[in-house]
């Protein structure tokens, strides 16, 4: 059963040829629905799993960029001085993993 709207059984207004010819029509036009359809999928599918991994590889950096600033705090104590060359890594961290995911994944 096709989805368009085309008749092929009405034999008096048509020819031979002309009811061939709107057959094939008319598969040709179902062949690129069912392509469309098909590539529709596969593309929603790759978005899917794209936006997936791009969740989990930004949980990934972030939990890196946390634990280097609890170590990093930690270890600084009280002095100003640490704490700011601690912020000043995971900046750096930070950068790197946003240049790394963005290259990967495209902006």
């Amino acid at each position: 059963m096709s989805l368009l709207p085309a008749r092929l059984d009405d034999g008096d207004s048509l020819s031979p040829r002309q009811v061939d010819k709107a057959r094939r029509m008319r598969a040709g036009a179902e062949l690129e629905v069912y392509r469309h359809a098909l590539e529709s999928r596969v593309l929603a599918e790759i978005d899917r799993l794209d936006t997936q991994a791009i969740g989990d590889v930004s949980r990934a950096a972030l939990d890196e960029e946390v634990n280097l600033l609890d170590y990093g705090l930690a270890r600084a104590g009280q002095s100003a001085a640490k704490a700011a060359l601690v912020a000043r890594h995971v900046e750096r961290l930070a950068n790197i993993n946003d240049r790394r995911i963005s290259r990967r994944f495209g902006e």
